[in-house]
């Protein structure tokens, strides 16, 4: 099935702080539209894992910092919290979102399509717990989910190293920075394995240092 992979020419300016989204009150200008290239079931040669994977890095690093969690894939809040960001940070790229003024509307398969950069098993996604579902809901009519889209802020998540392992596995390491004065906040190194999905890798850990 064909799939899109983002252009990620704008990585570095995607700066978005949303623990103060809420599906009622949070409003955000859209992005700069960026360019999309169809493939089939994986990222296209020119594109690395550091360029492939930084939406998945950049979602998961800010969702565990602003929130205090800790990496747990199999902990329901932990999964819909750093998904949401990942779709409120990048999902306005992708051609099959919809918006009103304060929400975005993306269909179920595309909700699929980035968590599987973030978990193994995304067939059947556990309910969204009550922390996170005033940010995002689920709406069977259409089998769609409604994202707050959140504020512009301050923060900025880069990739600074990228390393092959012998068994196929990457590693990026990188920092967290604050826009204001540079100063690096945290750093996080990710563990990646090849997938055959939307963006070509999964990531299989994610630990950070202040």
């Amino acid at each position: 099935m064909k799939k899109l992979i983002l252009s990620l020419t704008i990585v570095s300016l995607l700066i978005f702080p949303l623990g103060a989204a809420a599906l009622t009150d949070s409003q955000q200008e859209p992005l700069p539209a960026v360019s999309t290239e169809e493939v089939h079931g994986n990222v296209p040669a020119q594109t690395d894992a550091a360029q492939a994977m930084t939406p998945a890095v950049h979602a998961l690093v800010l969702a565990m910092t602003e929130n205090h969690l800790d990496y747990d894939p199999s902990d329901s809040e932990f999964l819909w919290t750093s998904l949401y960001y990942m779709l409120s940070l990048y999902g306005q790229m992708d051609e099959r979102a919809d918006f009103t003024d304060d929400t975005m509307i993306l269909p179920s398969e595309m909700v699929r399509d980035y968590a599987a950069a973030l978990y193994p098993d995304v067939a059947q996604l556990p309910d969204i717990p009550a922390p996170i579902s005033q940010r995002i809901a689920y709406f069977a009519s259409d089998d769609s989910y409604h994202l707050a889209r959140g504020d512009e802020g301050l923060i900025q998540v880069t990739v600074d190293n990228s390393q092959n392992q012998a068994n196929g596995q990457v590693i990026l390491s990188g920092r967290m920075t604050a826009l204001e004065d540079g100063s690096t906040l945290y750093t996080f190194q990710a563990t990646l394995s090849p997938r055959d999905t939307m963006f070509g890798f999964i990531i299989d850990s994610l630990t950070i240092s202040a």
